[in-house]
């Protein structure tokens, strides 16, 4: 399952490491584990009048799988005979424009609906969200804090720490968290006295 959406996030991010000469690459970062983490604890589903959080992030390996394989058997994509991730499915073997293919197959509805793993057999608007949150969440991984909490980052919301200043950040030059900027500092709130 990881390979999986480690070779995800390889089609959907910038590669950091030819253009800034960086001893790591995207799969480094840990953002695939991002993707996994959001699958399983953020999105959540109706049952009768209830939603209910369901891990998804197994489910969703294997419909990129079963979607690729669709997509070899009809001649539209060339699986590779070597994975460069190991332990992969079918939807790693693929290159990355092959990748961005099969992903579009999904949003678009254009494979056999009916050969998906559940949940999603037969359920077009939860292929289409999944999939649209698939691309969301690789994005929000990559450009957010989430590789800079390091060791704590599987941990829940409160015990998570940054451990060191996110690549991201400086590529793109956030200069990072503030308790405020000289250019905007708050409103002066003042407090009526209340006589009781």
């Amino acid at each position: 399952m990881q390979a999986t959406f480690q070779a995800l996030t390889d089609a959907l991010l910038p590669s950091v490491k030819p253009a800034y000469g960086l001893p790591f690459s995207n799969t480094d970062m840990g953002v695939h584990e991002y993707i996994i983490y959001a699958l399983d604890h953020n999105i959540s589903i109706q049952q009768q009048l209830y939603h209910h959080v369901v891990p998804l992030a197994y489910p969703t390996a294997m419909m990129l799988d079963a979607a690729a394989a669709q997509l070899i058997n009809a001649h539209q994509a060339q699986a590779f005979p070597q994975n460069s991730f190991p332990h992969g499915g079918m939807f790693s073997r693929l290159s990355q424009a092959d990748r961005i293919r099969t992903l579009s197959a999904l949003e678009n509805l254009e494979i056999d609906l009916f050969l998906l793993p559940s949940p999603y057999q037969n359920n077009a608007g939860m292929i289409k969200y999944v999939t649209d949150a698939l691309n969301r969440f690789s994005l929000f991984g990559f450009y957010s804090e989430w590789p800079a909490y390091g060791s704590t980052r599987l941990r829940p919301p409160d015990d998570r720490r940054l451990e060191f200043f996110p690549l991201s950040w400086q590529l793109v030059g956030y200069p990072g968290v503030s308790l405020g900027y000289r250019d905007f500092r708050g409103f002066l709130l003042t407090m009526a006295e209340v006589k009781t």
